[in-house]
Order: C-alpha cells, then structure tokens, then sequence
C-alpha cells in the first residue's frame, strides 16, 4: 500500500506524535504527573500520526485520487479518517483513567487529520517529494 518500509513508517510518526504530543500537553487539562500526562496525550498523538498516515496510503490507492474531483474526494477520506483515529483515541483516553470531558466533540478528530495530513504534505512538497499540493 505505500513505499516505506514499516520501521521507518514508525519511526516517522512516532517523532511526529512525541512532537504533537508537547502541544498537546499544554492544551488539554492535566491528569497527573508531566511524565505520564505526556504519556496520554502522546498515545493521541499517535492515533492520529499512525492510523492518518494508513488513511492517506489508502486514499491514494484510489484510481485519479490526485486529479480534479478526486482532490476533494481525498480530502473528504481524511476528514473520514480523522474521525476513526480520534474513535480510537478516545476509546484509549478513558483506559488511562482520564475524562472523556477533557477532549473536543468527535468532529474535531476529522477536522484535526485534515490539518495534520495539509501540514504534512507542505513539508513534503518543500522536500521535493511529491505532495497533495503537486
């Protein structure tokens, strides 16, 4: 499904999480000590870097995902997308003995992977690596 090699699918958003997972650490309410609240927000993170990144892979499986109507059809898969990482996450949140209260409404999860997934493929296209924006 898509070019890179699993360890390094991994360790890419595994980066991506520890760094998302700083802002998030400073916009939701704290539960705990800073290691294990970092360890919560991180396990979100990750949801979104991980799972959004398997979403993108797939979309662009998709014969004339990159061209005219098909752009929009992407962008609607990631919002798609979005929402079933944030499922995940918040099926995690509560496990780690958090408040579901402390998150957003479900449709920011789709509205967040949208965010994520443009940022991440400006980086790509500023590498010279083909992008949403080609």
């Amino acid at each position: 499904m898509d070019g890179d090699r699993f360890l390094t699918t991994l360790t890419r958003n595994t980066v991506a999480a520890a760094l998302l997972a700083v802002v998030f650490l400073f916009a939701l309410p704290r539960h705990a000590d800073l290691l294990w609240d970092f360890v919560d927000v991180f396990t979100l993170a990750f949801c979104f870097t991980f799972i959004g990144h398997y979403v993108d892979a797939l979309l662009r499986t998709l014969p004339e995902i990159e061209v005219g109507v098909g752009r929009i059809i992407r962008v609607l898969g990631w919002f798609a997308g979005g929402l079933w990482c944030y499922i995940v996450a918040r099926w995690l949140w509560p496990r780690y003995g958090r408040d579901l209260q402390d998150l957003p409404a479900l449709v920011w999860g789709g509205v967040f992977l949208v965010g994520l997934e443009l940022a991440a493929h400006a980086v790509m296209k500023m590498r010279g690596r083909p992008s949403f924006y080609d």
